[in-house]
């Protein structure tokens, strides 16, 4: 930039020292046929002036030449070039992907739980209790999987077997919109049930949905298949409604609790009422104590003699280890 002001600023001024080159030497040839020594020694002492006006010019052409540099530096400082500002975008997917690690996004999760009771004196009974947890939320799927066994041996009673395995898929629409499908298996051999099948799918509802408290409600559908010891297997329509809820109460410990109920589509005294509530505590960052009470409701057991009771309990604590 510097040179080509520099050339340009001088070959102004040549111009204005020279005109007689610019019309084609003319003046040049009048100067010549006059012959006189006056002349001649007036156009020597003007091409030194004009030598040394040009000297001048070029050496202000350069100061100018540095003069507009330093005003580009300037320009450049105040108004960031768009080379700098493109960062800005690649900065804001780093920081999008930094929260959805932070919030278990796009990744498995997967937690063993195992926990052990045992009585001695008056009765010997021994209860082993194993739970599963698998999870795992997406941009806009989520998918939940929870598989709890009891087994309970005791020298007097009879031995007890049960167990439940819940999955749940979630495809988000909106924001506190999404549909799902869902399947519960589970037995209970001492109230007569060898096996139950129910899958549904519905419609849910995230009424609130931060990173501290998260509350759905689901409403649907579900079949209701069940394998019974004593009598004949039998398969009806159910309506379908559950709330779920999860409270981050700190850092280290949260509090779930669901709650399910299903009523027959032809005799809504018919229901199946299940509740859960979970208490977590981490210990080490793979390690958790979980204390669990869960309780399931049929208003119509299966007729057995001596009488299946209506309800269920159970509370255990267990140490659960995150696998993944």
């Amino acid at each position: 930039m510097r040179k080509a002001f520099r050339i340009a600023l001088i070959a102004l001024f040549a111009w204005i020292a020279h005109p007689e080159e610019a019309f084609g030497g003319d003046i040049a040839i009048i100067a010549k046929e006059t012959g006189s020594n006056a002349a001649e020694e007036q156009v020597s002492s003007r091409e030194a002036g004009q030598r040394a006006l040009l000297d001048s010019l070029s050496a202000a052409a350069d100061s100018a030449a540095r003069t507009a540099d330093s005003l580009k530096v300037l320009v450049d400082s105040l108004y960031p070039t768009e080379s700098a500002e493109v960062k800005a975008p690649s900065e804001e997917t780093d920081a999008q992907k930094a929260a959805d690690e932070k919030e278990g996004k796009g990744f498995w999760e997967a937690i063993f739980g195992l926990g052990l009771t045992m009585n001695r004196g008056n009765s010997r009974q021994s209860s082993l209790v194993s739970d599963l947890e698998v999870s795992r939320t997406g941009e806009k799927t989520r998918f939940i999987h929870q598989t709890t066994v009891i087994k309970t041996s005791s020298e007097d009673e009879e031995d007890v077997s049960k167990g439940s395995f819940n999955s749940k898929y979630e495809l988000s629409q909106t924001k506190r919109f999404f549909y799902f499908t869902s399947l519960d298996l589970d037995y209970n051999r001492l109230a007569g049930i060898d096996f139950r099948v129910a899958p549904g799918l519905g419609v849910g509802i995230s009424a609130i949905a931060s990173s501290r408290c998260r509350l759905t409600f689901n409403f649907g559908a579900n079949s209701v298949t069940q394998y019974l010891r004593d009598r004949p297997n039998s398969t009806n329509g159910h309506y379908l409604g559950s709330q779920d809820l999860r409270i981050t109460l700190s850092s280290r410990t949260r509090l779930d609790q669901s709650l399910t109920y299903k009523p027959r589509f032809d005799k809504t005294e018919d229901y199946l009422l299940d509740l859960s509530i979970s208490l977590t505590s981490n210990l080490t960052s793979s390690f958790d104590l979980k204390v669990n009470l869960e309780s399931s409701y049929n208003s119509r057991p299966p007729r057995r003699d001596p009488p299946i009771r209506r309800q269920d309990w159970m509370f255990y604590t267990a140490i659960a280890y995150s696998i993944w």
